[in-house]
């Protein structure tokens, strides 16, 4: 696997969607290729961030107000 194929297939890996095969070989390739791993770690990152983030329980209503005005 390539760098190119690795990063495409970055989200698939990351939420499980890939087959054993393919896990296998992104895991490979991050293995061996530091630069795909850093983006692998800020990707995990991230993603963990928004799961923390949107487990805070609902908005204040004045913000879920000001922004039903901005979207409607």
């Amino acid at each position: 696997m390539n760098c190119n194929g690795c990063l495409e297939k970055l989200d698939l890996y990351l939420d499980r969607e890939l087959t054993d095969a393919e896990l296998g070989d992104v895991r490979g390739h991050l293995e061996r290729c530091p630069p795909c791993e850093h983006r692998y770690l800020l990707l995990a990152g991230m993603k963990r961030l928004v799961k923390v983030c949107c487990d805070q329980g609902a908005a204040p209503s004045h913000l879920r107000q000001k922004l039903v005005q901005i979207l409607f």
